[in-house]
């Protein structure tokens, strides 16, 4: 999902002047791809555009349809930045930005539009949150975003997986480079780069020995591989997830373990927000056992620390009163009233925190 950077507008003149600048990226160049004006936007006018994704079963995009449903009642009329997506989020967020130009990627997801307005809140990935905030990861360089806040964290499971053909001689991770297999490796990012460090399968390694490491979300519905390693494993077709729903049932796969010390390492690293878990029997076909693993779940509803405490106070209420439309979306989101006010340690909004408090939710 997701070349960085942002720029803290810290006065009204910096402010215009940056949104002048913004103004430039256009879909020209991508074929099929085009900018529209929405006119007014702002939570003066109740039509604040949020950071959002594609709208064909990404994470985001779905949420961000579910927050502009939530909003209506309350008078709101959201406008969803389609390509604020990836890494992009925090960053357009945190500077009042305009969305960036489209790209190619955009419009194989079924992203075709970009809007002509800065953007005032998002939706984004509960450790992508917390990355953006600290200058972690991908957000070193041009972080941190100390201008950021939540509002709310939606719960959403992922889970890191291994897996072979059933006919596959590989038992065990480690004996790949013990014996210099070539192997054709399918691997997300984030955690998954952590487990091929751990056993030695770097890129250069891998193609010594004859094989490839590819990028598993991009990969054909026909790819010929030789093992899957992705923290992005669950049944639901998402864009980032389906080739784990999609090749379980073209193969028979079996399911391998990882290292407990491995496990360990990587739920202790901030960046990744993992947590150990057991996958348990039939997530996927083939998982015929429970499987000890690390875990993410949760994508974040957030906003900057100049959002009005009205504002922020409607969004955390309109989200709650409307949880039960979270079951009706391709992902299995759920609302949980002890964990909605937390995401590490990125503050929650002050409009927000009165919300939770009034509602009993925290203390």
């Amino acid at each position: 999902m997701n070349t960085f950077r942002i720029v803290f507008l810290t006065a009204v003149l910096s402010i215009a002047t940056g949104i002048a600048e913004q103004k430039t990226p256009t879909a020209e160049g991508i074929k099929g791809g085009k900018t529209i004006d929405v006119g007014k936007t702002g939570f003066q006018v109740k039509k604040p555009v949020l950071a959002s994704a594609c709208p064909n079963g990404c994470p985001w995009g779905e949420l961000g349809e579910f927050v502009q449903d939530a909003m209506k009642p309350f008078g709101y009329e959201v406008v969803l930045c389609r390509n604020c997506n990836r890494a992009e989020g925090p960053r357009v967020v945190a500077g009042a930005k305009y969305p960036p130009a489209l790209s190619a990627d955009d419009l194989i997801v079924g992203t075709n539009v970009r809007v002509n307005a800065p953007v005032d809140f998002g939706v984004t990935e509960t450790g992508m949150l917390a990355s953006a905030y600290n200058g972690r990861g991908a957000y070193a360089k041009d972080g941190p975003y100390r201008n950021l806040r939540l509002i709310a964290k939606i719960e959403d499971p992922m889970y890191l997986l291994a897996a072979v053909k059933k006919e596959s001689d590989i038992t065990g991770l480690a004996q790949i480079k013990e014996r210099r297999m070539p192997v054709k490796i399918l691997a997300s990012l984030s955690a998954s780069q952590g487990v091929l460090d751990y056993y030695g399968l770097t890129k250069e390694a891998v193609e010594s020995w004859g094989g490839s490491i590819e990028n598993s979300m991009s990969a054909p519905a026909d790819v010929n591989f030789d093992l899957i390693i992705s923290d992005l494993a669950t049944p639901s077709n998402n864009p980032e997830s389906a080739y784990w729903p999609r090749l379980s049932q073209m193969h028979d796969l079996r399911f391998l373990d990882f290292a407990p010390e491995l496990l360990d390492k990587l739920a202790a690293n901030k960046e990744l927000g993992l947590t150990r878990v057991t996958a348990k029997w039939g997530l996927l076909r083939g998982v015929d056992r429970p499987i000890p693993t690390v875990a993410r779940s949760g994508e974040a509803v957030f906003a900057r620390d100049d959002m009005p405490e009205k504002v922020a106070y409607e969004i955390a209420r309109a989200i709650d009163e409307h949880q039960d439309g979270l079951r009706w979306y391709i992902r299995p989101y759920s609302y949980n009233l002890r964990t909605v006010w937390k995401n590490f340690d990125v503050p929650l909004h002050p409009g927000a925190a009165h919300y939770y408090r009034e509602k009993g939710y925290m203390k």
